[in-house]
């Protein structure tokens, strides 16, 4: 019993997962695990000064096996003189609506009701009863799924805000500590349900492996440690790079091609792996994984990914995001002077009329143009095939997509750009250039200023 407990400390103090003071949820299912990891915890409080809060989730499978358990641990807290914080939720209807496995909508389920008892509640940390045998197990299940290196790790012992104390512990050392200090709990019928993959490996395919080397968990147990070292340091060196080439456009990300091809096949997946983590927060499969190097390698235009996004290649950036919606600024009539207010309501063009040459500076959101040379009403709309215009400063007209390309706007953003046309040719591309025949001048008599702006909320 010392020697768990000392277990328990040693891996507490190697993480930092405590550092006196807190106020911990402790995920108690009221298995022999969790039972355990509450009464490890309950030993330390004091010197640590916790305070401990229990945290139960009935998931809705088990019918009146669940309903035992929940009255087992409501039961314990209420002994222990601890809060009880419970929540009951329908697994296989999320599962259904999300199309998940019944084991992942339990399990994103179980996150969600973490998160928010966190909030609600203020917990500081929330620990969780993960064992040797769980990290062996989960390590199997990354292999037969293909994993890379991050699979293979396994459980981290310390995420955000959870903590895992007993995650050296094993099984029989768990149940041996509960033996002796005489703790009750209860027993899961569906841990022994063969349609569960975490079943199947404990009872299957672990003994199987057990005869052809005695000491297969030892060592995946200590195969995982050093993988998640190695992992730890990968990931700070990927986690600079993507912080290089790599920049946020509204919900996505774009990284820059040239500057991802440079870097080492190896750590170019890395980044390419957590800029799709950051918006997706599920692993990238292999297959999305292929298709957008692909895309990187200027083999693919674009990919469909997981969970809604979409890689496209656009010059020599990469969009990595929501698929973008094309948003279309239907046209109108522009309100002169006033404001218009354009598609989406993101955007507004101000018009102001004053007498004489202009006063100010022009700038890409701010254009200058002689009113004498307009015909009002002036329209704005998105560009269209065949537009032309004579940019500022070039001399000659060019077509309005050329121009985009020249200016490497990306063509998912192409039709959010405002067109703004005197009759039907254009006289401004709002937030880039004007066009040389409608410019303001210092021998113009009348100035229209139209500015691109936010749209006030």
């Amino acid at each position: 019993m010392v020697k768990v407990e000392r277990k328990v400390r040693e891996i507490i103090d190697e993480f930092q997962m405590l550092r006196g003071g807190e106020t911990v949820g402790v995920a108690v299912s009221g298995g022999v695990d969790s039972v355990v990891l509450l009464d490890l915890l309950k030993g330390l409080a004091k010197d640590l000064k916790l305070e401990l809060v229990v945290l139960h989730l009935e998931h809705g499978i088990r019918g009146e096996e669940a309903r035992r358990d929940e009255a087992f641990v409501r039961d314990l807290a209420r002994r222990e003189g601890l809060p009880f914080h419970f929540r009951r939720v329908d697994t296989p209807r999320h599962a259904r609506e999300r199309g998940l496995s019944l084991e992942e909508a339990a399990r994103e389920l179980r996150y969600a009701f973490f998160e928010s008892a966190a909030k609600e509640l203020g917990l500081e940390r929330i620990a969780l009863g993960h064992t040797a045998d769980d990290q062996v197990e989960t390590v199997i299940m990354a292999f037969l799924r293909g994993a890379g290196l991050r699979g293979l790790k396994g459980i981290p012992p310390v995420r955000g805000i959870y903590i895992r104390p007993m995650l050296r512990l094993w099984r029989r050392e768990v149940q041996e500590y509960a033996a002796e200090r005489g703790l009750p709990f209860v027993v899961d019928s569906s841990n022994l349900d063969p349609s569960y993959l975490r079943n199947r490996i404990r009872h299957e395919v672990l003994p199987m492996l057990e005869g052809i080397n005695p000491r297969i968990r030892e060592r995946l147990l200590e195969m995982a440690e050093v993988l998640r070292e190695e992992d730890e340091a990968l990931q700070e060196v990927s986690h600079r790079e993507k912080e290089r080439l790599c920049r946020r456009d509204g919900p996505g990300w774009r990284l820059q091609v040239e500057e991802l091809l440079r870097l080492p096949k190896g750590l170019r997946s890395r980044v390419l792996t957590e800029v799709f983590q950051d918006l997706a927060k599920v692993p990238l499969p292999y297959r999305h994984h292929q298709a957008l190097k692909d895309v990187v390698e200027g083999k693919k235009r674009g990919v469909q990914l997981p969970k809604g996004l979409v890689a496209l290649r656009e010059g020599g950036e990469i969009y990595l995001g929501p698929e973008p919606k094309g948003t279309q600024i239907e046209e109108r009539v522009l309100v002169v002077p006033g404001v218009t207010v354009l598609e989406g309501g993101e955007l507004e063009i101000e018009a102001e009329e004053r007498q004489g040459p202009p006063a100010g500076t022009p700038s890409p959101d701010v254009a200058y143009l002689d009113r004498d040379k307009l015909h009002l009403p002036l329209r704005v709309r998105s560009a269209r095939q065949g537009d032309r215009f004579v940019p500022l400063g070039l001399g000659g007209t060019k077509k309005l997509q050329d121009f985009f390309v020249d200016e490497k706007v990306p063509r998912s953003k192409r039709s959010l750009v405002p067109v703004v046309l005197t009759g039907d040719e254009i006289c401004w591309v709002a937030g880039m250039r004007v066009d040389e025949r409608f410019r303001a001048t210092p021998e113009t008599k009348r100035t229209l200023i139209l500015r691109l702006k936010r749209a006030r909320r």
